[in-house]
């Protein structure tokens, strides 16, 4: 990963969801990277720091406790806990975006998303959700928050594409956070991952949005199929759509 520029000292890809669609209201929802020890108050984000922190990771990518939990309410989240991703499974669902989104949206793992959407709708607000690039877990999250507010596609796309922009900020913190035996050679774990992995192209959260589009009722027929419910959303759109 040569060429990458420093890591910055403060989240290089946090935004407040509102700012994707008219119409929400500021300051209740934020999406972001990882956060690390010593990072400074994102621009943009306020009221900061957030109540409640839901880490969507799991428990190899984290290595320490969350750095907000001294100030936040940590939620555990691991959206993909519950997905078979070792061996085969792991190749196949790293072949490309469409595939690891695949792997998000079906089975278990889709109930993890819906409950994103409840921690979202009721937990003591400002709620920073996040992964560790805050694109996939993160991304996949908000267009289901979007659409089931009823945002059209291209707002959803354009959030998600968004993230492009930050990805070089974003690897180099998360190279910045790997252990030293990793990258003392100039080395790095993400040389292996497919290039398409470490950007936020709009075929990718597309695919997603074609896979709830085609299920029966749409992305809500899919949301209840996983465990969503009617309460949930009405709680949502109070809190959120101003």
């Amino acid at each position: 990963m040569n060429g990458l520029p420093e890591a910055a000292p403060h989240l290089a890809n946090a935004r407040d969801l509102a700012d994707a669609a008219p119409g929400l209201r500021h300051g209740v929802a934020f999406r972001s990277d990882a956060p690390q020890d010593g990072d400074e108050p994102p621009a943009g984000l306020s009221p900061w720091p957030p109540a409640t922190v839901l880490d969507l990771r799991g428990a190899d990518e984290k290595g320490q406790p969350n750095s907000l939990a001294a100030t936040s309410r940590v939620v555990d989240l691991d959206i993909l806990a519950d997905a078979n991703l070792a061996g085969d499974a792991a190749q196949t669902s790293l072949s490309s975006l469409a595939a690891l989104y695949s792997t998000m949206i079906e089975g278990v793992p889709a109930s993890g998303l819906t409950r994103v959407v409840a921690e979202v709708a009721r937990d003591e607000a400002p709620v920073l959700y996040h992964c560790s690039a805050g694109k996939d877990r993160t991304g996949v999250s908000s267009a289901l928050i979007l659409r089931l507010l009823g945002y059209d596609r291209d707002v959803v796309v354009a959030d998600y594409t968004a993230t492009a922009a930050n990805m070089m900020g974003v690897i180099a913190r998360i190279v910045r956070g790997l252990p030293e035996a990793l990258t003392a050679a100039g080395g790095s774990p993400l040389s292996a991952v497919p290039r398409e992995i470490l950007d936020a192209p709009a075929s990718a959260i597309e695919s997603v949005l074609d896979a709830w589009d085609a299920h029966e009722g749409g992305t809500l027929g899919w949301y209840l199929a996983n465990g969503g419910d009617e309460v949930t959303l009405v709680a949502l759109r109070e809190r959120l759509v101003a």
